[in-house]
């Protein structure tokens, strides 16, 4: 099956890594990677990994999302049956809740690239699941793929708005892949092309709240692939994430240190034992 990944590489230091997760890709695709901006030496290192990579420059709108937006107006989609959507992630912040389990920052872009791209195998098993299961119509890591309300509540109302203006769908439920990225059959995504464009993103940045044009397509993503017939599946199996993420909550019971407005608090069992009020940075 033909395939285009698009890679925003918005925090270019993360190259090296990711380029170690394309290795396990065996067979021929199209390579497009969108820059915040120019950097040659990176389009070097770019080029000479994958000779052929088609890239351009995008100002920061929408995050990853404006960019792929951007890109899937660059190609024509019924060239391509399948679409790697890609892109770096900040790895420092709190952790979150997704479905069943908790995510810390740094692990949760472990994830996503580790469901697509983990290994030989599972990149080929991923491929052939889309011959094999012909409703298959996106596939991510699986422990990323949540229905649970509370991951899409500050947009549900405008995902919902969203898919009725797109397919005549009001969902009841909103699946998607939290962190967007997916490997998701190209025609899919033709809805998204015809009516969104670049200039449909807002300016962002890491203070964005939640509740932009972005954060909205990331669950329309999703939820576009259920109610168009298909399904979101995840091939990918890590015990030991599993095990972590069960044990974190209760070690967050057990003992939790926080830092909020200057005030240093230490719980035991929920309970405060011990606060302090730090000096400001200057």
């Amino acid at each position: 099956m033909s395939l285009a990944i698009h890679l925003h590489l918005y925090y270019e230091e993360q190259w090296d890594e990711i380029k170690n997760y394309l290795l396990n890709i065996k067979s021929s695709y199209d390579l497009y990677v969108s820059l915040p901006e120019d950097n040659f030496a990176l389009i070097r290192k770019i080029k000479a990994f994958h000779k052929e990579t088609k890239i351009f420059v995008v100002e920061n709108r929408g995050y990853d999302v404006g960019a792929f937006v951007c890109f899937l107006h660059r190609i024509n989609l019924s060239d391509y049956d399948l679409i790697l959507k890609l892109h770096t992630k900040g790895k420092s912040g709190c952790d979150w809740r997704i479905g069943h389990y908790s995510v810390s920052r740094k692990y949760w872009s472990r994830l996503l690239f580790e469901g697509l791209l983990g290994s030989e195998e599972l990149f080929a098993k991923n491929m052939q699941a889309f011959e094999k299961f012909p409703k298959l119509g996106m596939v991510g890591s699986r422990y990323l793929i949540t229905s649970a309300f509370r991951n899409c509540k500050p947009v549900v109302r405008d995902v919902r708005k969203l898919m009725k203006k797109m397919i005549n769908v009001y969902p009841a439920r909103i699946k998607f892949v939290a962190g967007t990225m997916f490997m998701v059959r190209s025609c899919l995504l033709q809805k998204i092309k015809d009516n969104f464009s670049f200039e449909d993103f807002e300016q962002t940045d890491k203070n964005t709240k939640d509740g932009t044009l972005a954060h909205v397509l990331e669950r329309a993503f999703g939820s576009l692939v259920v109610e168009s017939g298909y399904e979101i599946r995840g091939f990918d199996t890590n015990v030991g994430f599993v095990l972590s993420s069960l044990v974190l909550p209760l070690r967050r019971f057990l003992f939790s240190k926080t830092l909020k407005r200057n005030l240093l608090k230490i719980k035991i069992c929920k309970i405060p034992v011990y606060w302090r009020k730090m000096p400001q940075e200057k």
